[in-house]
C-alpha cells in the first residue's frame, strides 16, 4: 500500500499516539515522515529595527465621501530614518473605509522623494479601532516600491507603523520586521 492510499481503517488503527510520534502504517523507519519542528525552534517574538519616522500633512477634512469610504488628501510631509530621508509629495490620499462607528480600515497611497532625488511609491493598509471605553489601537503596514538602485532593498521588506502624536499631522514611527 502506498503512502497516499491509507484507508480509514488503517488510519484509525494507527491512532492518535502513533500520529503524535510521527508513525505511519506500512512504512519503514527510513520512510517515516520527519518529525514536526519543536516549540524551541519557533520564534518567541518578532524582532524589528527602526526604519523611519513619517509625518504627513493632510487637509484635515474629507475631500469626499462615497458610501462608507472617506477620502482624505495627503498634501505633503517629511520622513527621516538612519538610511533615508526626504519629503512626501502631493498628491496622496487615505481612502478610509468605516466598518463600524469605532473601526476603520486605512488605505493610503503617496510618494516619498528622498533627499538625493529618488522616488519611492508608498502604500499602506492599516486598522484604527477605538472601542468605547477602551484604548485606541492603530497600526499600519507600509509597502515600498522603487526602481532606485540605492533603495531597492525597501521593495523586499515588511514593516509596521505605530502612530505618535504631532499636532495637526498624521505621524508614524515605522519599524522593519526582521
Amino acid at each position: 500500500m502506498s503512502d497516499a492510499q491509507w484507508s480509514r481503517r488503517e488510519f484509525a488503527k494507527l491512532g492518535a499516539a502513533g500520529l503524535g510520534l510521527g508513525l505511519a502504517p506500512g512504512l519503514s523507519a527510513a520512510q517515516q515522515p520527519a518529525a514536526p519542528a519543536t516549540a524551541a525552534a519557533r520564534p518567541e517574538a518578532l524582532k524589528s529595527e527602526f526604519l523611519l519616522d513619517v509625518i504627513f500633512e493632510t487637509n484635515g477634512t474629507a475631500i469626499g465621501t462615497i458610501g462608507t469610504r472617506t477620502i482624505v488628501s495627503v498634501t505633503g510631509g517629511t520622513f527621516e530614518g538612519p538610511k533615508l530621508k526626504g519629503t512626501v509629495l502631493p498628491p496622496g490620499a487615505d481612502y478610509v473605509t468605516s466598518i463600524t462607528p469605532t473601526f476603520r480600515k486605512l488605505d493610503v497611497r503617496t510618494i516619498f522623494l528622498t533627499d538625493d532625488n529618488e522616488k519611492i511609491y508608498v502604500t499602506y493598509g492599516g486598522v484604527l479601532s477605538t472601542p468605547k471605553g477602551g484604548e485606541r489601537y492603530w497600526r499600519t503596514t507600509p509597502i515600498f516600491e522603487t526602481g532606485a538602485e540605492k533603495y531597492k532593498w525597501l521593495n523586499e521588506i515588511v514593516c509596521v507603523g505605530v502612530p505618535f502624536e504631532v499636532p495637526n499631522r498624521v505621524s508614524y514611527r515605522v519599524f522593519r520586521i526582521l
